[in-house]
């Protein structure tokens, strides 16, 4: 290895010697050129003034600091109409004017500040023996200049939250270059437009369906094309899909039901009379009513709080709920039953099929059945056995459970999460069963199998990327004829913003590269604990490699 690969700057430099020291290394060196340029009036000048030493520190090697003792020189300006009689000898590539690092250990100090923060960064610095402070690196990054105003043609447009729930900012990205170009400290709508006159030569402006942004983008670039983000559209529609569903568990029952051959029980079962029971059984039915009683008063609590207009967040609060609870209970007109405990999956389940052949052939003895499963590999003891075909005996007679009879089927009717998945997919992806419980409940409830069909054309239409004004004018009028209260809002709420989801339809941008850049500034923000202020949380999401 050469010497001069060692300095900064090989031109500029020569080194004469080292001293190594316990724990680091000088470098012993003085600046090569003849002349210098003087700072002021920029003319060459080989009048040496005097001579004088710097200490610089330099980058470490295999984790051993360095130091550069740095003989450079003072000269005279011989220029007379130069204010300046006597300037210092500049090196700009080795280190800056009243600097004590060199430039490249600057710069690794600055990639640490931007990529790690403040006490992680001082953290790594330590160990590949630099000595720095957070403090030092904190205001590395705010000394380092962001341009924040270079032109932009695609422009998209994001918010993200400070603290969830309470403030929030908003990202603007260049969605041509796919980098972050600017941050700005709220939402609003003026804040947007003021930003936007500064830019006149935007042409697309990519937002999800906001009214902020919506009017902010018209009234700080009215030249430019708003597209509406077609993942925003498409789960605000999904979103509606499931909160009908919701409202159809009746008839999501009765499918799952029919497909497997169970009985119908009512959601509430009439308790016995109370003669008929023991004082403990009587004891029990008093406690079951009692929780009835109070599971409706607190829906009816919920209700009437959500009507006076306060937030969901605060109704969890005060009742002591969570908030999906809440939701849950906004979203029906009935108390919704209690879920009875999820049945949990046992290796028996898996000879459902052979055992329930078996048992229409009228086999139904547990001891010879429970060798005949033994001998194909199940691992249970005979007594659980009976403990399964006692539920047989008792509650279906000679009608075998079926709910498990299939390994991938969980006992209980679908969600209506799950429900909405099922309608919204492909068939050629579910489940032997999931195929037939969508047929029956198709079948059996018309309103669903419309909602369907809206669903998978409003998605073909969005995904089309062609001019689809006139058929989203027709879907537009089916849906608000369809008498679905959820696909009618939805419409409703198209038609203010026609012009940006026809836009979305037949244009390429989205808001795919927001939202990863997005994700990158929470990655960010938590990372500084959320702490820091907004000057260095945008001077990292904007910091380039």
């Amino acid at each position: 290895m050469q010497v001069s690969t060692l300095s900064a700057d090989p031109e500029a430099l020569r080194i004469l010697s080292f001293i190594s020291n316990s724990d680091s290394i000088t470098i012993i060196a003085q600046t090569a050129k003849e002349s210098s340029e003087c700072p002021q009036c920029k003319i060459q000048s080989y009048s040496l003034h005097s001579n004088y030493v710097r200490q610089v520190a330099d980058l470490p090697w295999h984790g051993v600091a360095i130091r550069i003792q740095l003989s450079t020189r003072k000269f005279r300006c011989r220029n007379e109409l130069c204010q300046r009689k006597i300037f210092c000898e500049r090196l700009p590539k080795v280190v800056e004017s009243y600097g004590r690092k060199t430039v490249r250990l600057q710069e690794l100090f600055g990639i640490l500040a931007f990529v790690l923060g403040g006490e992680a960064g001082v953290k790594t610095a330590h160990q590949i023996g630099l000595k720095t402070s957070g403090d030092t690196l904190l205001r590395r990054i705010r000394r380092t200049s962001m341009v924040t105003d270079k032109p932009v043609k695609v422009l998209g447009v994001d918010d993200f939250a400070f603290r969830r729930g309470e403030r929030y900012g908003t990202i603007l990205v260049d969605l041509e270059k796919r980098k972050p170009i600017d941050l700005l400290p709220d939402r609003e709508t003026a804040t947007l437009a003021e930003w936007l006159q500064k830019h006149p030569e935007i042409e697309i402006i990519s937002r999800d369906r906001a009214g902020c942004y919506a009017a902010g983008a018209k009234a700080g670039a009215p030249q430019s094309l708003q597209v509406a983000d077609r993942f925003h559209l498409l789960k605000n529609l999904l979103d509606g899909l499931e909160k009908f569903l919701s409202r159809q568990t009746p008839s999501i029952q009765t499918a799952f039901n029919s497909i497997f051959q169970l009985p119908l029980k009512p959601p509430n079962p009439p308790l016995l009379p109370a003669n008929n029971l023991t004082q403990a059984q009587q004891l029990l039915a008093e406690q079951k009513l009692a929780n009835r009683a109070a599971h409706e008063r607190h829906f009816q609590r919920v209700k009437q709080l959500f009507r006076e207009g306060v937030p969901i967040l605060r109704i969890a609060r005060q009742l002591k709920m969570s908030r999906n609870t809440v939701k849950k209970f906004l979203k029906v007109d009935n108390a919704p039953p209690r879920q009875p405990h999820r049945q949990r999956f046992s290796p028996i389940h898996r000879f459902v099929p052979y055992l329930r052949r078996r048992w229409t052939q009228g086999e139904k003895n547990g001891r010879k059945l429970w060798q005949e499963i033994k001998a194909q590999g199940y691992p249970g003891a005979e007594e659980t056995l009976r403990h399964f075909l006692q539920k047989w005996r008792d509650n279906f007679g000679d009608k075998v459970q079926t709910r498990a009879a299939l390994n991938d089927c969980k006992g209980r009717a679908p969600s209506a999460k799950h429900t909405k998945w099922l309608l919204f997919g492909s068939n050629n992806r579910n489940k032997p069963w999931e195929t037939e419980f969508l047929e029956q409940l198709c079948q059996n409830n018309p309103e669903i199998a419309k909602a369907q069909l809206l669903t998978k054309e409003f998605h073909q239409l969005i995904m089309s990327r062609q001019e689809q004004s006139q058929a989203l004018q027709v879907w537009l009028e089916k849906a608000r004829a369809s008498g679905i209260g959820e696909f009618i809002w939805f419409a409703n709420g198209v038609e203010p913003d026609r012009s940006a989801v026809e836009a979305a339809c037949s244009s390429q941008w989205s808001q795919g590269q927001v939202e990863g850049q997005v994700n990158r500034l929470k990655f960010i923000k938590r990372q500084m604990f959320g702490r820091a202020k907004f000057d260095l949380l945008k001077a990292r999401v904007l910091y380039q490699f």
